[in-house]
């Protein structure tokens, strides 16, 4: 699968939606054991989506909003095999990543099928939703994480067409400042970069994998935040070229990336890949 949503729930990760071969959207539920990697159907979303965003609040994963045949504005929650509709985003939004900081979620970026949605949408359960500042650039498909008291947005797509197989990317590193609500471009990376993924080690922000263009890269940067400026070096490489794969934090077993693609949405790859950086 790819452009799935997955999240850590206590000692298993749970894999929400996405699209599966041929580039079929799904409702499906795995959840994994990361001990021995084998998974279990936990059930179907009320609505299958791909290329949502997701967190895990108040001992539910929470599911905002993805695409469907349209963008969708429902937000779901999965808990032991049950889903249910328990809010609803501003607007239709794919695209979108989310980041949990001190228990609330933040939704950035994404698409609701003619513009970029630029609101950063904050929630502590899922059903309760405000908006708290907004992007400097309008993105989506990109790469975010947070570090301390901020959010980095990383790259991500422009094109305001459905698909984002052709048409302009960014390499504006932007910083979402939670303590001001403000957003600023802080850095930009070497090369524009959309549908990647980024996590947080040691407090350091990484960004692995996605497109450059329409190319998929194997490539990982770290993206150094000191007073200086900010700006990316090269950090590794993944085992193979990869975009799209779902990112989670399981614990002693490392950053986890789900799924994903090589050569587009219609061949998902069936790889579960853990980064350990060093």
């Amino acid at each position: 699968m790819s452009r799935a949503v997955a999240v850590a729930a206590g000692s298993r990760i749970v894999v929400l939606g996405g699209l599966t071969t041929g580039d079929v959207t799904t409702g499906r539920v795995v959840t994994l054991d990361p001990t021995s990697w084998t998974g279990r159907t936990g059930g179907q979303l009320r609505e299958p989506v791909h290329d949502a965003s997701g967190a895990w609040l108040a001992g539910r994963a929470v599911v905002f909003g993805g695409g469907s045949s349209t963008e969708v504005a429902d937000v779901q929650s999965w808990r032991n095999g049950r889903t249910q509709v328990v809010g609803r985003l501003p607007e239709g939004r794919s695209d979108s990543s989310a980041v949990t900081v001190g228990g609330t979620a933040y939704v950035l970026g994404g698409f609701d099928g003619s513009r970029m949605t630029r609101d950063i949408v904050a929630t502590r359960d899922g059903a309760h939703l405000r908006v708290v500042g907004r992007l400097k650039v309008g993105v989506r498909y990109a790469a975010v994480a947070a570090v301390g008291g901020d959010i980095y947005v990383v790259g991500g797509q422009l094109a305001t067409t459905e698909g984002t197989s052709a048409g302009p990317q960014s390499d504006a590193i932007q910083r979402f400042d939670l303590g001001t609500g403000r957003t600023s471009v802080v850095g930009h990376l070497p090369e524009s970069l959309g549908h990647a993924m980024a996590f947080t080690v040691g407090g350091r922000l990484y960004v692995a994998g996605g497109r450059h263009l329409t190319t998929a890269t194997a490539r990982i940067w770290r993206v150094d935040l000191g007073t200086g400026g900010v700006h990316a070096v090269r950090a590794g490489r993944l085992p193979h070229p990869l975009s799209d794969a779902a990112v989670v934090n399981a614990g002693r077993r490392g950053v986890v990336l789900v799924g994903g693609e090589t050569t587009g949405p219609y061949a998902p790859q069936t790889t579960i890949v853990a980064v350990t950086p060093r």
